[in-house]
This record gives structure tokens, C-alpha cells and sequence, in this order.
């Protein structure tokens, strides 16, 4: 399994030296902060790096690759993510999960933006039977490389020899930044 978590990593880092960052994206409430740097593989082909710290969960990092659509206000992302999480009160352990992202843009400066994956059993490893996350904002941009939102976002883990674990539900706010 670890042979595996190594290999994902490396080939995801080997990716990421191909191309130039896009956006960075930094969110935090009370108890959690979140980076994501997403790199743009080509007009139909990004990649998503992110790690999430939370007070009283532990951490998780994730990497995903989606296949991209636009048309007209719409934007949608569908791919799998990688997510390996290390619990301060749960087991460790990782998932695949399949979803996408979705944003509607609402007139020049506000978006909205949604986001949903999830694991089934047969896609997590270690102790984790299975994960979902659900994400959703509202985002203004202030200008053509910066922007901030505000959002939701629900991420939990499901286990068949532990009690179940969500690691973050709650509002956070952030910003994106384009270079």
C-alpha cells in the first residue's frame, strides 16, 4: 500500500513539473485551513493538489485529475481524487474517489460553485470503508486574478470496525489568487 501512496505522489509531482500553477486557493474557518494549487495540463485536463489541516480531525492530502467542459456560464470537472488521511481520533487510510466540480458563473464578478465526490468501499484502503465530501460557495472576484468566497463543506470518513468520523463540516471563507 505504501508502494502504491509513492507511486501516486510521484506521478502526480512529475505532472506538476510539465506545466505552470494557475490557481492557489486558501480557506479557513475557527478550526480548519485548506490549500489547493491547481495546475492547468492542458484546455481540457487539469490537476488539483490540496492539504487540509483541522484542529480536532488531523490532516489529509489529495490529488485529483479532471477532464474539463465549458459551455457558455457553465463549467464542469469530473475525475478521481486520491485523499490519504492521518486522524488524531480516527484510523488512517485513503481513498479513491470519483465526483467533479461544478461552477455557474452568475454575470461578471460572482460564481457559484459546487463540488461533490465520493468513495465506495471497494475504492478505500487501509481502515476506511468509504469517504464523501460535499463543498459549496459563493464566489466574487475583485479582479481578473483574485477572488473570495465564501463556503460550506462536509468531509467524512466511514469505517466497518470504528465509529464514523467527519473531519469538517462547517462555513469557511477563502481567496483565490491566479499567476
Amino acid at each position: 500500500m505504501a508502494k502504491f501512496r509513492v507511486a501516486s505522489v510521484l506521478l502526480l509531482s512529475a505532472a506538476a513539473l510539465q506545466v505552470n500553477a494557475s490557481e492557489f486557493n486558501l480557506g479557513l474557518n475557527n478550526d480548519v485551513v485548506s490549500t489547493e494549487l491547481e495546475l492547468q495540463l492542458n484546455k481540457d485536463t487539469n490537476a488539483v493538489l490540496g492539504y487540509i489541516y483541522a484542529d480536532e480531525g488531523g490532516h489529509i492530502a489529495q490529488g485529483a485529475m479532471h477532464m474539463t467542459h465549458d459551455v457558455g456560464v457553465h463549467h464542469f470537472e469530473a475525475g478521481a481524487r486520491l485523499s490519504q488521511l492521518w486522524s488524531d481520533y480516527s484510523p488512517n487510510g485513503s481513498a479513491i474517489s470519483v465526483g467533479g466540480r461544478y461552477a455557474l458563473s452568475m454575470g461578471p464578478n460572482i460564481s457559484l460553485h459546487a463540488a461533490a465526490y465520493y468513495a465506495p468501499s471497494v475504492l478505500s484502503f487501509g481502515n476506511v470503508d468509504g469517504q464523501y465530501e460535499l463543498d459549496s460557495k459563493v464566489q466574487y472576484r475583485v479582479t481578473p486574478n483574485m477572488a473570495f468566497y465564501v463556503g460550506y463543506r462536509k468531509i467524512a470518513y466511514e469505517y466497518d470496525d470504528a465509529r464514523d468520523f467527519t473531519f469538517e463540516d462547517g462555513v469557511y471563507i477563502g481567496g483565490k489568487f491566479r499567476f
